[in-house]
């Protein structure tokens, strides 16, 4: 029942749960009332992510074995991570368009926080398995963060390459990170501003089609109203005539 409801767009999670949740109760089943009653509204951010579990399961997928692939290498030279790291945005980039896609679909709004919200659970789901079975059930209600200082903290090798690691370097990944996330942000309202460009281009020639439209009709009533007076006047002069013949005929 849950992965149903957070299969819903945020804005109808609280009534859908509240109405289970009473059906529950009038059933007498406590123990799902008191699990459904748990359940909290995701944020927009979570939402899409969820929704890509349930709609992009295979690029979900592609996304977590390489941060797997990367974990378990024993050498983590330069190029490897370099490689690696390029295939990791590729796959953030195809997943936030294919959310974004899906929102739009839904009629959901997307704000620049809630884009940058779904990149940080992507990357921690690249980067930290503790994440993956949290993205995987598809029930997020909130932003999974990845704060580990190493890709391979699962072997001794990338424990080792933790503890070496300098604050300086530390904090330049941090802001590389945040300068990743700040660029997607861009990128996904750019592409937004070009399609709302195209939406209004598009109104517009609707708007210039329709006012021509409505140009030729009232032309047309024009005319009409011009037919209908003349036939008026016409039948009038014709039953006058009329009266009159009537009238002469009795005489």
């Amino acid at each position: 029942m849950a992965e149903d409801l957070y299969g819903l767009k945020p804005p109808e999670f609280t009534a859908a749960r509240d109405a289970r949740l009473s059906e529950a109760r009038q059933d007498g089943d406590k123990e799902l009332a008191a699990s459904l009653k748990q359940l909290r509204k995701p944020s927009v951010g979570a939402w899409m992510a969820n929704m890509l579990v349930r709609e992009r399961p295979a690029d979900i997928e592609h996304l977590i074995s390489l941060g797997e692939e990367l974990r378990r290498s024993s050498l983590l030279d330069g190029e490897q991570i370099r490689n690696v790291s390029k295939k990791k945005q590729d796959a953030v980039t195809k997943l936030l368009r294919h959310a974004t896609s899906i929102a739009k679909r839904a009629g959901q709004s997307v704000s620049q926080t809630a884009a940058q919200d779904l990149e940080a659970t992507l990357d921690a789901a690249f980067g930290d398995p503790s994440a993956v079975a949290s993205l995987r059930e598809g029930c997020l209600t909130s932003t999974l963060t990845y704060s580990g200082l190493g890709f391979a903290a699962d072997g001794p090798t990338g424990s080792a390459r933790a503890t070496r690691r300098s604050p300086a370097s530390n904090t330049e990944r941090k802001g590389a990170t945040a300068v990743g996330l700040a660029k997607s942000a861009l990128d996904l309202t750019t592409r937004a501003a070009e399609e709302a460009d195209a939406e209004l281009a598009t109104a517009q020639q609707a708007v210039r089609a329709a006012e021509a439209d409505l140009k030729r009709l009232r032309a047309a009533v024009t005319v009409a109203e011009r037919r209908a007076t003349k036939a008026h006047e016409k039948s009038l002069t014709a039953k006058r005539r009329l009266d009159t013949l009537r009238r002469a005929s009795d005489h």
